[in-house]
């Protein structure tokens, strides 16, 4: 096996070297827990713990997969987003209030595998993440299922 080992690297001439885009650090918080609620407003689920840049000017890109569960009223529906910090203070980044899991056939409840991803720009030197999730109003009780599949949200320092 061979070892490089570099003190600098110089582009050729006429050559720009950048380092925007590159992925400068990955963290994944996994979560078993299971959250039910009956609520139309945004409820917390699931919570990173602090997620530290290397620079504040770098973006992150923040990825969440859950497996979400909505009970049958005259419809079931489940309506999900991320939040930078807790739901109850934070700010919510991703868009949108229909139901990532929407059903109105004729089953008693509906399950779905959901993966949300956002890049945000949280202009601070760390910053935590929360899945927030709430019910459609003609659904039953809703459940994200960290007990049968892990919640996963994972961040990406990527640098600009």
């Amino acid at each position: 096996m061979s070892i490089l080992k570099v003190d600098t690297l110089q582009p050729a001439t006429g050559a720009r070297v950048s380092s925007a885009g590159h992925i400068i650090q990955v963290v994944q918080y996994a979560d078993a827990t299971n959250y039910t609620t009956s609520s139309t407003s945004a409820v917390q689920a699931s919570q990173t713990g602090t997620f530290t840049l290397t620079n504040s000017s770098n973006k992150v890109l923040v990825t969440v997969n859950c497996l979400a569960r909505a009970a049958r009223s005259s419809a079931s529906g489940v309506r999900l987003a991320i939040y930078r910090g807790s739901i109850a203070s934070g700010t919510k980044i991703t868009s949108g209030t229909e139901p990532q899991i929407y059903t109105t056939d004729s089953g008693t409840e509906q399950y779905s595998m959901n993966t949300l991803q956002f890049l945000d720009t949280p202009s601070a030197a760390s910053a935590t993440y929360s899945l927030g999730f709430y019910k459609h109003s003609s659904s039953g009780d809703v459940t994200i299922y960290g007990g049968f599949f892990n919640t996963i949200i994972m961040m990406q320092e990527v640098a600009v």
